[in-house]
């Protein structure tokens, strides 16, 4: 059975990884080159809690053409994939509620998911839908106005709403502090991580058994602040160059980077998405300002969520090549937010932010073997909840751990993309 392994990346996926193979008794060392966990493309994302629900979208985000023209292609052989990230994402939901049970996390969680459907034409296509999202396993109804937004008190009186698709195992929660705690737990489990070190090459090692994997010690040219406190565990100075050590198995958590440590040619272009947080305005005349828990608009292509006494909205998506810097529009998220949750936020103490995710032309995460011996890849595109990354990690720790995974996901395996 695989023993040592290491984890690129301390994102969401990486945390979750690295926690997962630490529960199943694996030695587990975790490389990342920023300077804590959840400091990039987690850090302020999307905090919805989600089932992945086919063709739920209304549009596709903008792409250049040639990633157009790949992802038409894409979408007409998905084969199973998409009926197996649906039980993926059911899956990660239940996990991320069991970790928060049995280890008393707090990612400030609110319950209850709504899905805005503004016309009659919209609801049409929902219900022609709803059966097959039903027998793919997904737990929705279809609720009128009205009841959506007693479920929602908070919402416009005047913007337009025909109904609302409501999914019973949906809701929100704060994936950066779920990361911070699940960090902790893993290293109670003997997980260590090494931060401001960057993984530069992935090679077989000499006797054809193993992976060695050549890191280096890579701080900010910056001072640190005066009085500023480092976390339990966080990196110590190491030694200066390269320095190579060998695992049993390597898991690429680390999004685009993932392609050239790969060794593979995986065609993944950047996904960019924009996010505004802001404090709830707390009024006793007006105790129901804001979302309660989770709010989807399909035709803006928003997603805001309640996180504790604070809201945060994300859309924007826009598709681009790996390089390419995109400019986020956040003031379509503060319309967003004012058209359905009017005067709900403090704007003075807005956090405007945005992440980039590796996307591959089916918009679907890359999940499992990836070629070489002992290599994984566990990528996620973002957009489909961050449930999912507690999924993903717990079937890809046991394969690694050499046991029989709960969920078959050979559909979502890198080799589609080949």
């Amino acid at each position: 059975m695989t023993r040592r392994v290491a984890v690129v990346g301390a994102g969401l996926a990486g945390v979750t990884t690295a926690y997962e193979l630490a529960a199943l008794g694996l030695q587990v060392q975790v490389f990342e080159r920023g300077g804590s966990v959840a400091e990039q493309a987690s850090f302020a994302s999307n905090a919805l809690l989600s089932p992945f629900t086919p063709n739920l979208a209304d549009t596709t985000s903008p792409a250049p053409l040639a990633f157009r023209l790949r992802r038409w292609r894409a979408g007409r052989s998905t084969g199973d994939a998409a009926g197996q990230l649906v039980a993926l994402s059911q899956l990660g939901l239940a996990r991320a509620v069991d970790l928060r049970r049995a280890l008393g996390l707090d990612d400030e969680a609110t319950d209850g998911l709504l899905v805005a459907l503004t016309d009659a034409k919209r609801v049409a296509t929902a219900q022609a839908r709803l059966e097959g999202w039903k027998a793919l396993g997904l737990q929705v109804e279809l609720i009128e106005a009205g009841e959506a937004r007693l479920r929602e008190p908070g919402l416009n009186a005047d913007a337009p709403l025909a109904a609302a698709l409501a999914f019973a195992r949906g809701g929100a929660g704060n994936p950066r502090l779920f990361a911070q705690q699940l960090r902790l737990q893993a290293q109670r489990l003997g997980a260590g991580f090494r931060f401001h070190t960057t993984v530069r090459a992935i090679a077989i090692a000499a006797d054809g058994t193993g992976l060695m994997l050549r890191h280096e010690y890579t701080p900010p040219l910056e001072a640190p602040i005066r009085g500023t406190e480092r976390d339990a565990g966080d990196t110590l100075p190491q030694l200066p160059g390269a320095q190579d050590e060998r695992f049993d198995a390597v898991v690429l958590c680390n999004g685009l980077d993932a392609a050239t440590l790969s060794g593979q040619r995986l065609p993944l272009a950047a996904q960019h998405e924009a996010s505004v947080t802001a404090p709830l305005r707390l009024l006793e005349a007006h105790p129901d300002l804001g979302p309660k828990a989770g709010w989807i608009d399909p035709t803006l292509g928003l997603a805001i969520a309640r996180t504790g006494q604070r809201v945060r909205v994300t859309g924007g998506l826009t598709v681009a090549g790996a390089r390419t810097r995109v400019t986020p529009d956040f003031e379509a998220l503060h319309r967003g937010l004012q058209h359905w949750f009017p005067g709900s936020v403090l704007h003075s103490q807005v956090q405007q932010s945005q992440s980039r995710r590796a996307l591959p032309a089916d918009g679907l995460p890359v999940l499992g073997s990836g070629g070489r011996a002992g290599l994984w890849l566990n990528i996620s595109p973002g957009g489909l909840g961050w449930g999912l990354a507690c999924g993903s990690a717990q079937i890809l720790a046991q394969q690694i751990a050499g046991l029989a995974p709960a969920l078959d996901i050979a559909a979502l395996g890198p080799q589609r993309l080949l």
